[in-house]
């Protein structure tokens, strides 16, 4: 079944934008977070996916793209592996779905299990995981990954977009001399390890500057963040295995929230 131009261009069109009204509130998250990542590999499924199933089977549709969100989440952001592999899986799943071979979400999650990291890979991976905030898109990333573990954790829901909240370093971008216990090549291979990132509301960020643990460790207690209040309550100390512990648990959370749930 051929996919005519003018629907073609109209599904490319709607899939590049969150904000098209025919999106559910699921669907628009979804698309949104697939745009900051900036991953094109799943394109030419995702446009058989909406000419297959979103007019026919709306459930599959969404789902489908969840799926999708998963696998970006581990495969391109956390495990950083070969793009050129997962487009062609990519694509051969498109051809299933327009030949009509996957009439169903679960045969399409069953292919899409071949780019699925495991586990014990993403918790790997998320471990040792180092993003640099100095790009804006990096910064979302990360916001949008604490924000979510957060929520997973407390059950609170904060805006990962607003200027009320900032994104705190433990270990600052800039240390000043409180932070001379941790040799300075150890610091630069340290401050943008992801456990060493909380939320943190924006006006007590500013406050603490690049102050000391001793004095960040009080300004975390009072925080409404759940992950944020975690390192005050059970670090009495900032450096090298404290980042490592609390990214090993941040991992065991973030496998919990990006996953799918095959054969369900």
């Amino acid at each position: 079944m051929l996919f005519p131009m003018k629907s073609y261009v109209d599904a490319y069109t709607a899939l590049k934008d969150p904000q098209d009204n025919r999106w559910n509130v699921k669907e628009r998250e979804a698309l949104k977070q697939l745009k900051m990542f900036g991953v094109r590999q799943p394109v030419s499924m995702l446009l058989a996916t909406y000419q297959h199933f979103f007019e026919s089977d709306r459930s599959s549709f969404t789902r489908i793209l969840l799926s999708v969100l998963v696998v970006s989440f581990r495969y391109n952001v956390i495990c950083s592996l070969l793009t050129s592999d997962q487009e062609k899986i990519y694509n051969d799943i498109a051809r299933n779905i327009s030949k009509g071979d996957y009439t169903h979400y679960s045969q399409v999650e069953e292919a899409l299990r071949r780019i699925y990291p495991d586990d014990a890979q993403f918790k790997g991976s998320f471990a040792e995981k180092e993003l640099k905030t100095t790009t804006s898109r990096n910064k979302k990333v990360v916001r949008y990954l604490l924000f979510e573990i957060e929520k997973q954790r407390s059950g609170k829901k904060f805006d990962a977009e607003s200027a009320t909240y900032n994104l705190e370093h433990v270990l600052p971008e800039n240390p000043s001399e409180s932070w001379n216990y941790i040799d300075e090549a150890k610091q630069n291979r340290l401050i943008y390890r992801l456990g060493n990132m909380t939320p943190l509301e924006t006006k007590p960020n500013r406050d603490i500057g690049n102050a000391g643990y001793e004095v960040e460790r009080s300004v975390f207690e009072e925080s409404d963040f759940a992950i944020t209040q975690a390192i005050a309550q059970h670090y009495d100390t900032w450096d090298e295995q404290k980042i490592e512990s609390r990214q090993k648990q941040l991992a065991k959370i973030a496998a919990s929230i990006w996953r799918i749930e095959f054969g369900n």
